[in-house]
């Protein structure tokens, strides 16, 4: 490497109008980097004989950058972390992801979310097990929820059925949910989280705009690993939307022994009466025909609790 002095002399010459005392500063902090003397000595056959005066300030963004990161301020790329590079023999800053950035990514790829609140989406799994170990009202469907985890990541190659979370407005059914789509999607499980209101209500739209075609999102439903309907029964229901949508997703998961997860406001057995009444009148039969592929899918659990929507 050359000497403190050369580098300087150099790098001066570069910024005449500068304060030279302030280059001064600037070229010793650089230099007394570790990460920069690695960088220089790994790539002495590679760098150009003025690669470190010409890229002195690319330099500095990389030793303040990792400063700012290290004190837990805010850096120029969020979630990435500097590191420096080499391109026709001169050093440049190239961003890498962080860990919990590559952990986001990979989730993202896995995990597919259809009209659910923020919240949900950033739901934790291990703060709600902390959160939920004590309170009897929501320990069986957390035992229920963590049994689906594990399996689905230790053990999927067997059928692995899903939950039915059934309870009150507003006291954390989506959220739980929510988390247990979060932690599977980290761990390389695809899983689909489908506020089902929202999304009959979006194909009845999408009936008059020839440009948007949701087919695609149904087959996902019916294919995905893990899917979990949110909200089921909150929606005016229909025929169409009980033996068209609802049905062939759930005969196909069914068929396919497919982990499905629901939630609703409806125990199961109420469940089986919205289902029985639409427009065109009561059908019993069609009903108790969807609730076999219900009761076959999942595990019936009926969480407590305050409503948490109001607390807040």
């Amino acid at each position: 490497m050359k000497s403190l002095a050369e580098v300087l002399k150099t790098f001066q010459a570069r910024y005449p109008n500068q304060d030279q005392t302030s280059l001064t500063a600037i070229a010793e902090e650089i230099l007394a980097d570790q990460d920069v003397q690695r960088f220089w000595q790994e790539n002495q056959d590679k760098l150009r004989g003025d690669a470190f005066e010409r890229k002195m300030m690319d330099l500095y963004e990389f030793i303040q950058q990792k400063k700012r990161i290290a004190d837990g301020q805010p850096s120029l790329y969020p979630g990435f972390y500097p590191s420096l590079a080499l391109a026709k023999g001169y050093p440049y800053v190239a961003y890498v992801p962080s860990e919990e950035t590559l952990r986001k990514q990979e989730q993202q790829e896995k995990l597919t979310v259809y009209q659910v609140p923020k919240a949900v989406k950033q739901a934790d799994l291990q703060s709600i097990a902390e959160e939920s170990a004590q309170d009897p009202g929501r320990i069986d469907a957390l035992t229920e929820t963590i049994r689906i985890f594990n399996e689905q990541v230790h053990h999927a190659d067997h059928f692995i059925p899903g939950v039915y979370l059934s309870g009150d407005f507003g006291i954390g059914k989506t959220y739980l949910m929510g988390a247990l789509a979060n932690a599977l999607a980290v761990n390389q499980v695809d899983v689909m989280l489908l506020h089902f209101p929202s999304f009959i209500n979006d194909l009845k739209a999408s009936f008059n705009k020839p440009h948007q075609d949701l087919s695609d999102l149904i087959d996902q439903a019916k294919k995905v690993s893990v899917l979990i309907l949110d909200d089921l029964g909150a929606d005016t229901l229909t025929a169409w939307s009980r033996d068209d949508i609802l049905g062939v997703i759930l005969e196909y998961r069914m068929q396919n022994e497919l982990t499905t997860c629901f939630t609703s406001n409806f125990d199961l057995n109420s469940l089986e009466s919205y289902l029985a009444q639409t427009r065109d009148g009561v059908e019993p039969g069609k009903a108790a025909r969807l609730m076999q592929r219900v009761r076959f899918l999942a595990k019936p659990v009926h969480m407590a609790g305050i409503n948490r929507r109001l607390e807040s």
